[in-house]
């Protein structure tokens, strides 16, 4: 399990992904192409 604050970026047309910071790239890397569980809190700015 990883608790981190990504950003949500548009990306290809009218697709959005939540990007992780850098620091958790590399080890999200290894999960590519599985399905996950998000759950996303939008805190007021």
């Amino acid at each position: 399990m990883y608790n981190f604050e990504g950003k949500i970026i548009k990306f290809a047309g009218n697709r959005y992904v939540i990007y992780p910071p850098k620091e958790y790239q590399e080890k999200l890397k290894q999960y590519h192409g599985k399905r996950v569980k998000v759950i996303v809190i939008i805190e007021s700015e």
